[in-house]
């Protein structure tokens, strides 16, 4: 297996996040020899061909997106009974690779598309971040203040966005800040406690940036059909299984749920945010 292991270390990078978790994994069976290395030995190679097939994939039609969900479910199918827990991000973080794979051809076509005229632009990134939702000033006292700011950043994690980075500067004082425009939580599953968990998440991240959509991914759903979170700040929830989490669908994730995903982020990302003038010329709608 050193072969498969050279490879990974050569081409696993942070982005790929359910690589990385996969390599750490492994990097730490090696120290305390337990019985999961043959285990994480035979995932490592199932998610060497994923990763692969993905890699050499260029594009975003539809015929495209339908394959990279089948080989999503394909995958998934093999690691299924693989036992982690769930703060180990193990399967979790497979779902934010697919977004990854997803995504990243669409940003790169965007990207090309602001360099026209030579304009300086600031790059869009897309992955896992601490994202900014607000900052405030703490001075120790009057004197302290009248010396500095003491400019003070909150952020929260998010397991997936599209974002840029902003140097924000205040006196002497310079921070950088990661602000998204596309967030997704991404879950294997979603309960009540979760779900509010995410609706306090969301309304943290719209009051860093109104203009950011703000969306769960989960495979299963496990809140009560009682609650609705329709009066929460959260854009849509996608259930990717179509299903509840203790039920005997056992259906494999939809592609025409990921499609929709898809086609929701893409109209967010390049429609008029907040040119009121000539969305109400165009569409006739302000928000």
């Amino acid at each position: 297996m050193d072969d498969i292991y050279n490879w990974s270390i050569k081409n696993i990078d942070k982005i790929h996040v359910h690589g990385s978790n996969i390599l750490t994994k492994i990097k730490n069976t090696k120290f305390s020899k337990n019985d999961k290395e043959d285990e994480l030995n035979f995932i490592l190679s199932q998610y060497k061909e994923w990763f692969e097939k993905n890699e050499q994939l260029i594009g975003y039609t539809n015929e495209i997106i339908e394959k990279r969900v089948k080989w999503l479910n394909d995958y998934k199918a093999v690691i299924k009974n693989i036992d982690y827990t769930a703060q180990s991000k193990f399967h979790s973080s497979v779902l934010e690779e697919f977004l990854y794979y997803l995504f990243r051809d669409l940003l790169k076509d965007i990207m090309n598309s602001g360099n026209v005229d030579n304009k300086k632009i600031q790059k869009i990134s897309i992955g896992g971040i601490r994202a900014y939702s607000n900052l405030y000033f703490a001075p120790k006292d009057i004197l302290n203040f009248m010396q500095t700011s003491n400019m003070k950043i909150n952020v929260k994690d998010q397991d997936f966005s599209i974002y840029r980075k902003v140097i924000l500067r205040a006196d002497e004082e310079q921070k950088t800040i990661n602000v998204p425009i596309v967030s997704i939580e991404c879950k294997t599953y979603i309960d009540k406690t979760m779900l509010e968990g995410s609706i306090a998440t969301a309304d943290k991240i719209k009051n860093g940036n109104p203009y950011c959509l703000f969306l769960v991914v989960t495979e299963t759903y496990d809140v009560s059909y009682e609650v609705d979170p329709a009066y929460s700040r959260i854009d849509q929830i996608y259930v990717l299984r179509k299903s509840k989490r203790r039920s005997n669908d056992n259906n494999s994730i939809d592609y025409h749920v990921i499609k929709d995903l898809f086609d929701f982020v893409k109209t967010h990302l390049l429609r008029d945010w907040s040119n009121i003038e000539k969305k109400l010329k165009q569409e006739g709608k302000i928000l």
